[in-house]
């Protein structure tokens, strides 16, 4: 039986993130089936997707000012307003909220409509360690109302009111295998070694300890270079700290691109720096490659992927350069120890394989749709 579903959140306009592409993938794999299927994004209309959509998934742009910056009271009536026009012309049987942030819009609009409500957590709790903003903000609260709340680690549960745990599920991000698997033990064919990151150029990255720690490896490492792979709005100030650290020519910008999976296969190392995450996209597909890989014990996510001395080595604490920079070192100078955890690596992510994960969310969104 054909379902009616509406998948919503901030804005997809060229935005290569983790968030986007598991968005896209679901409502995707939930078309095929055969299912009608909706995008709503606070977009304009000129909006294009990073990722390929579906010919059946429809997609609402209902922007009544830019995306991630203030609305005004009339601009935010208007916003619901068009959500709920939106949600009537599609019979939407349930919403998927990404992240509570967007819950108090997506309630308003569906007063009275038959409409169940899932909000799909895209971080640990453990990012309002890291910024101003309050847990205990109005959307917050307002999962009491929610049907199911889905996170992606079983270990996020412990983090939310426990009157709300029976209604979590786990539903990590699906991670395609790769026919691709990197050779980290060897040099490449211009007698070179890549550490790669991933990820878009913010705060939450943290690449200026990346950046720091690898400034500090290079006379020990002459054949080794940084390769960062993203946009965002840190890349002055990271071209800065580069500049800064007379290591321009070791290190490389890269714009996001559809070519990543040739980058994983042809690195050696990948480090993912940040200070919180929900499910890192670019972590699990680096190691999907039979990349060894490097984070912070104390980061969540990063330490729900890598298992220290087997498939990667987690670093002390959140941020700290100095155990980051032994850790990295650590590896850089192992070739043996790289390719022990590139097996390992593979291996660790092929329980997120997609036909495990897309009947949990197929389970989920019946516990809604059947009540």
């Amino acid at each position: 039986m054909s379902r009616s579903y509406a998948f919503a959140t901030i804005s997809l306009d060229n935005m290569a993130g983790g968030l986007e592409r598991n968005i896209v993938r679901v409502a995707n794999r939930l078309s095929k089936e055969g299912n009608k299927v909706a995008l709503i994004t606070f977009d304009w209309e000129t909006a294009t997707s990073f990722y390929p959509l579906e010919e059946g998934v429809k997609w609402f742009k209902v922007a009544t000012s830019r995306p991630h910056e203030p609305v005004s009271f009339m601009n935010r009536l208007k916003l619901i307003w068009k959500i709920r026009r939106a949600l009537k012309e599609m019979n939407t049987s349930v919403i998927i909220c990404f992240h509570h942030g967007i819950l108090a819009r997506f309630l308003l609009a569906s007063l009275f409509l038959k409409v169940g409500l899932i909000a799909s957590e895209r971080n640990s709790l453990t990012i309002y360690d890291h910024i101003k903003s309050s847990k205990w903000n109005l959307n917050f609260f307002l999962l009491a109302f929610v049907k199911r709340i889905t996170v992606q680690f079983e270990s996020y549960r412990k983090t939310y009111p426990s009157m709300w745990r029976h209604k979590i599920d786990e539903i990590p991000n699906p991670v395609y295998p790769s026919a691709l698997i990197a050779t980290p033990g060897e040099e490449n064919k211009n007698g070179k070694f890549t550490l790669l990151t991933v990820g878009r150029l913010c705060t939450q990255k943290n690449y200026v300890s990346l950046i720091k720690a690898f400034s500090r490896l290079l006379v020990k490492f002459p054949k080794w270079e940084l390769v960062i792979i993203g946009d965002g709005g840190d890349k002055a100030l990271l071209s800065g700290l580069v500049d800064k650290l007379q290591i321009n020519e070791k290190v490389i910008f890269v714009p996001a691109t559809n070519e990543i999976f040739t980058y994983y296969s042809q690195s050696h190392i990948f480090c993912l720096p940040s200070q919180w995450e929900g499910f890192p996209n670019s972590l699990a597909e680096a190691l999907a490659h039979g990349l060894p890989a490097v984070g912070f014990e104390k980061c969540a996510g990063v330490s729900d992927l890598i298992t220290h001395k087997k498939n990667g080595l987690l670093a002390e604490g959140n941020g700290n350069v100095n155990s980051l920079t032994d850790k990295l070192e650590e590896l850089m100078a192992d070739p043996e120890k790289r390719i022990a955890y590139s097996l390992e690596a593979v291996k660790s992510v092929q329980q997120f394989n997609p036909e495990n994960i897309y009947p949990i969310w197929k389970e989920t969104l019946s516990k809604v749709t059947n009540r």
